[in-house]
Parts: C-alpha cells; sequence; structure tokens
C-alpha cells in the first residue's frame, strides 16, 4: 500500500510535466554464451537465490493440427530443470516419480503460474491424463517450494516433498494468466479443453468453454498447509472470451498498480484475435475498446518498462504470432487471418494522461522467435515490484534480461504444412539490451483509426461483409484490388462518424480469384486478401 502511494504522489506531481525529455530507447537482441537452458516452451518459470526453474510445457514444436495427433505425450516435459545460468550448468530431476494426479497436472502445458518469494504457484494446464487416457484440463493449484527443489535436485534426492497440491474445479483453467494486486490472485480468462486437440469439433469431438472469467482469491499457504479463501469472480461473456494472450504489470498514469491484458484468441463471432486491450486493476477493469494493438496478438515475451521523469508505461512485445504485419514503406497494415509467426518487436505507450500508441521497433527478432518463451529479468538492472523495468535507472546501452525458449519456426505460417518439422522449441538464450545512447530513435509510429476490421464471409461468393470502427469521425475509402494493384471495384467513399461500421456487397459476376480490400482513411491502411469463388 505504501508502494502505490508513492506512485500516486510521484505521478500526480509529473503529470502535468512536459514530456518533451521523454526517455527514448532501442532495442538490441544477441545470442547469449548462456547454454545450459532447456529447450522447452509453454511451461512455468521462476527464478530464486540465482537458479532458473523450470517446469511443465512442451519439448517439440508448434502443435499438429490433425485429431489425435496434438500434444503427444512424446512432447511433453516431464523434469523439472534447475540452471546456473553463471556456471553455465543444468541438472534435472523427472516429475514422473510423483502420484499420478500431480505428475499429470506439472506437465500439462499452457497452464497459470505466478512466483510468490520462495513459492512457485502452478494453477491448471492441459495433457494427457495417463490414468484415464483422456486429455483435460487439470482441476489443480500446486504450491513448489524452491529452496527445497533446488536443494533436491542439485543433490539428487527425491523431489516428492517441494510440492503440494489442491484440487478445485475453479483451477482447471489453460490459456489463461496469473497475476496478483496486494494479497490477491487473479486467475485470467483462459478455458476448459477435454479432449483431442482439433480445429473444429466436427473433426474431432471435444468439450471448450472459456472461462469468460477473473477469478481473484487468496492463497493461504505456510509450507505445511495449502487452501484458498476470498474467491470472488468478474465476468463479461464477450470480450474476456480470450485465451493465450499476454497479461503484462503495468503503473497506471495515476500511479496504480495493475496489469494489461493484450491480444487472446478467438472472438465469438469470428476466427480472428482480440486486439483491444483490458486494463485491470484492484479497483476496475477498463476495455480500451477504442485502441487496437495490431502487430502482437498471441502469448510471447514482454517487457514492462516504466519511464517515471514523464509518467509513460511501456510494454515491450518479443516476435510471437500476429494478425496483421507493417509494410514500412508503404505504412499499411497487411492482415492474415492465419495469425502467422512474427519476427517483428513492438511496443505499446501508455502516455502520461493514459493515452496508447503502438510502435514498431527497429529491431526484429533474428528469426520467428519468441511464441510462448520465457523473458528472464537480468538481476543486475533495477526493476520495480511486479517485474517492471525502471528505464530511469538505465544509462547506455545495458543488459536487461533473457530470452529463454519458446518455439521456432522456419517460416510464418507452417501449421497446415509440417508443423512437426518445421518448428521446435528454440535451444538459444537470447539477450535482451535496452539502448539509450541513440537521440534518434528509428522506431515507426503505427498510425491506425480503423479498428476492429474483419472481412467475411472468406471466401465468399456472394455477399462480403467488412466490419469495422473508427474512434472519431474521418473519411473513408473501400475498394477491391487485383493482385497487379488495379483498382477493380470502389465500395465506399465517404464521410463517417465515430463508431462501429458494416458494409455489405455482392461479389456476384466478379471472376473468381483473389483480391485485396484495401481501407483508408486519412491516417491509415489496412489490406486483407480476399478470395471470390
Amino acid at each position: 500500500m505504501k508502494l502505490k502511494i508513492a506512485f500516486a504522489c510521484l505521478c500526480s506531481m509529473l503529470s502535468v510535466a512536459s514530456i518533451n525529455a521523454q526517455q527514448n530507447f532501442d532495442i538490441h537482441i544477441q545470442p547469449s554464451s548462456i547454454t545450459s537452458a532447456p529447450a522447452i516452451h509453454s511451461g512455468a518459470f521462476a527464478v530464486h537465490n540465482g537458479k532458473w526453474i523450470f517446469l511443465g510445457g512442451r519439448i517439440d514444436g508448434l502443435h499438429i493440427m490433425q485429431a489425435n495427433q496434438a500434444f503427444g505425450t512424446y512432447g511433453r516435459n516431464d523434469s523439472v530443470f534447475v540452471v546456473d545460468p553463471i556456471a553455465n550448468s543444468r541438472v534435472a530431476a523427472s516429475v514422473a516419480q510423483l502420484p499420478f494426479i500431480m505428475y499429470e497436472a506439472l506437465g500439462s502445458s499452457n497452464m497459470q503460474s505466478f512466483q510468490d518469494g520462495k513459492f512457485l504457484y502452478m494453477v491448471g494446464g492441459y495433457g494427457k491424463s495417463d490414468s484415464t487416457s483422456v486429455y483435460t484440463t487439470f482441476p489443480s493449484l500446486i504450491s513448489i517450494d524452491l529452496d527445497s527443489i533446488i536443494s533436491k535436485v542439485t543433490s539428487g534426492n527425491t523431489i516428492n516433498s517441494c510440492f503440494r497440491q489442491l484440487l478445485d474445479s475453479n483451477f482447471a483453467v489453460s490459456g489463461g494468466e496469473l497475476e496478483k494486486i496486494d494479497s490477491t490472485y487473479y486467475l485470467t480468462f483462459g478455458h476448459y479443453f477435454e479432449g483431442a486437440y482439433a480445429e473444429t469439433p466436427q473433426i474431432s469431438p471435444f468439450i471448450q468453454r472459456y472461462t469468460h472469467q477473473i477469478r481473484k482469491f487468496n492463497i493461504n499457504d505456510d509450507g505445511v498447509n495449502l487452501s484458498i479463501s476470498n474467491y470472488t469472480t468478474l465476468q463479461d461473456t464477450d470480450v474476456y472470451h480470450r485465451r493465450d494472450y499476454n497479461l503484462v504489470p503495468q503503473i497506471f498514469p495515476n500511479g496504480e498498480f495493475g496489469m494489461t491484458a493484450f491480444g487472446g484468441v478467438f472472438q465469438k463471432n469470428a476466427n480472428q484475435p482480440f486486439l483491444s486491450p483490458i486494463d485491470i486493476t484492484s479497483t476496475n477493469v477498463q476495455h480500451q475498446s477504442s485502441f487496437n494493438e495490431n502487430l502482437n496478438q498471441y502469448t510471447t515475451s514482454t517487457l514492462p518498462v516504466y519511464d517515471s521523469l514523464n509518467n509513460f508505461m511501456h510494454t515491450l512485445f518479443f516476435g510471437g504470432m500476429s494478425l496483421y504485419t507493417l509494410d514500412t514503406t508503404t505504412q499499411t497494415l497487411i492482415q492474415d487471418t492465419l495469425v502467422p509467426f512474427v519476427q517483428s518487436i513492438s511496443k505499446v505507450t501508455r502516455d502520461n494522461v493514459g493515452g496508447l500508441t503502438e510502435y514498431l521497433m527497429a529491431e526484429s527478432m533474428p528469426g520467428f522467435l519468441g511464441t510462448n518463451s520465457f523473458y528472464i529479468p537480468d538481476p543486475a538492472v533495477r526493476y520495480l515490484p511486479g517485474g517492471i523495468l525502471d528505464l530511469n535507472s538505465i544509462s547506455g546501452n545495458e543488459r536487461v534480461g533473457f530470452i529463454v525458449g519458446g518455439i521456432q519456426s522456419d517460416g510464418p505460417n507452417i501449421g497446415n504444412l509440417d508443423p512437426a518439422g518445421m518448428s521446435r522449441p528454440s535451444a538459444i538464450v537470447y539477450e535482451v539490451f535496452v539502448d539509450k545512447t541513440n537521440s534518434a530513435v528509428a522506431e515507426i509510429q503505427v498510425n491506425n483509426n480503423i479498428n476492429n476490421l474483419i472481412v467475411y464471409p472468406n471466401p465468399v461468393s456472394k455477399i462480403l461483409n467488412i466490419d469495422f470502427s473508427v474512434p472519431a469521425s474521418t473519411e473513408c475509402e473501400v475498394s477491391l484490388y487485383s493482385l497487379k494493384g488495379k483498382m477493380v471495384k470502389s465500395i465506399m467513399n465517404d464521410h463517417l462518424q465515430k463508431g462501429p461500421k458494416n458494409i455489405s456487397f455482392s461479389v456476384e459476376g466478379m471472376k473468381s480469384g483473389i483480391y485485396l480490400c484495401k481501407i483508408s482513411t486519412p491516417i491509415a491502411k489496412k489490406v486483407v486478401k480476399v478470395i471470390v469463388e
């Protein structure tokens, strides 16, 4: 509470300050000399007494899309790894020695986790139950004693006493996130999935239920007894309908600590990710419906950075997957509904009055990397509570952390090609640098006022619908072009008022083929590939 008050006082003094001295910075990525980290993704990790601890997740690449082949047990991480990054060494122990009900949950993927001091908490997760031969989401909260696990794994002793488990159906969640504000935990969004994964239930029957909730509770843990209390929920069946997103700690303009949910899949009425973020504090939840984050929508390494001199909050996203890429020559956002792997590093900045702006950083990831990876702070650098980097403590070009694991893909769209052969967990640790030495930072502002764009059905044979919204009145033009850039049809050229828009028109009589649907305003352009049958 004292920390929150201090932040509030600081921010109130700075709210009227000039932002001319905004602390600009570049981001650099380079391979590390640390070679002892495990090649895994979609698991849990902790940092304790100089050691890195990894559990759960996968040791294969992108999951296979065909029914009964995804999330095979051969790709399950059955080990707990303890890494010494200074000595560049690693030891491991199998979790298969634990009771089935605990071992299965520890070997799951896309669980929620949070480190609170000497304890790492793991909630839920999806995987195959060896005891029932059924794929399921585990109703589990596991407390891991980090002092004990480091000692037991390092010495080669049995690890059973390091774990305690609480079973509760409210913890049967996968693809959500677990964070903490004051003494309250926030199990945020996600879904329950039962059955073998497939793209549709018609291919292979499954049960999927999004939680549509923020589940709040206290964890009572004295090292022996484990329980929860004060369980409450917040629910929204529309904007909370998301999973596999990024929940990033934030300091808001009024000095309040909280977090923002960025991205997530999939919208209820469209097979596309969410673009509008949700701010969460202990006192309020606010959907930022007038802003779109275009360049990242899937779980990846993130870095929150706070500039206390100007009361600016930056959030960086490293690689991952995205509905859009930015053509920097034409300043056009190009949509790919397959949501491919991307190499971009992007940033969302919240200014001192709460305005949000997205940027494409000058440097890219050295490959299609980042998805379901782990960001580990460098202990030599000052981080604020919640793992937020203190930008004003950085001088020059300093290493601030590491990106470990995640999926490495050979290309942007491999899901329907050969995901097993064209992807793998990244075995390279990457160092992240924040560079304040360049006075002319080359980041590109993503100008956008065409929000929540959905073009459907696609492919189309009769009526094509174009839905989007504009945050303020603007001129807008919508046209169809050939792949060679020739205008085929002008659909609309009008002045639009603030709010949602729907445009419908017939494609009957048009030649079958691939067209480009271009939506333009004076400050933004978006392009979507449309298949006319």
